[in-house]
């Protein structure tokens, strides 16, 4: 089968630049002194898709075709502004591949394995958004890409909405250690079909381990 993106490049730049100008906004609201009467303007909102932002047309060939979401979005944040604004655009992605006549789409899998107060805030919240997901997309087979393992020092990509995490919400912290927990990844996975009892409509798609990160994977298994 053939895979294809929801969206273009162009939607992502209207986003990164939504994103950019609401935080120019905030910043100058913050600096006139009126953040201490006046309640901060909430998160903007995604403007619908237009014939540019998509691919994707209506069609029965589309039923053939596995799709695949925004790989820059960031659903486990601790950022309300990034975990909103990743939260719509999964939505919009999805309620327009349904739209279309999809059936299989891959979503990333989350970002971190750890944030907020407690060790699965963040994939608590990401498990929500999975969740809400599949209400919208009601006949969606949904895959979410999770790694074999968790691979804490992957680089981010281009256009990445994380480092628009502003840093007073960032409560992440690195792990000391470098060596690799064998089976973050499938309690991660379980606490997300939990939350989304067991959908049937919800499977898992593993990245393979890539020949950089290789040797480490062998060392931990040794290890253990």
């Amino acid at each position: 089968m053939l895979t294809s993106p929801i969206t273009s490049p162009h939607f992502h730049s209207r986003v990164l630049v939504l994103i950019s100008t609401y935080l120019s906004e905030l910043s100058l609201f913050e600096a006139s002194g009126d953040a201490a009467t006046k309640s901060t303007q909430p998160a903007s909102i995604i403007p619908p898709l237009t014939p540019v932002d998509t691919p994707l047309t209506p069609g029965e060939t589309l039923s053939q075709i596995i799709a695949y979401s925004s790989p820059w979005i960031d659903l486990c944040s601790t950022d309300p502004l990034i975990s909103n604004i990743s939260r719509q655009v999964l939505n919009i992605e999805i309620a327009y591949a349904s739209f279309c006549g999809v059936g299989n789409i891959i979503i990333p899998g989350p970002k971190s394995y750890s944030s907020g107060s407690t060790d699965n805030d963040g994939l608590i919240q990401y498990a929500r958004a999975v969740q809400e997901a599949l209400t919208i997309g009601s006949y969606i087979q949904i895959a979410i890409h999770i790694p074999m393992y968790a691979q804490h020092e992957e680089t981010e990509m281009t256009g990445d909405l994380r480092p628009f995490a502003r840093t007073r919400h960032s409560a992440e912290k690195p792990k000391a250690s470098k060596e690799i927990d064998l089976f973050e990844t499938w309690d991660s996975w379980n606490l997300i079909r939990t939350v989304c009892k067991y959908n049937s409509r919800l499977s898992v798609g593993k990245k393979p381990i890539t020949s950089s990160n290789f040797s480490t994977f062998c060392r931990s298994v040794k290890h253990d």
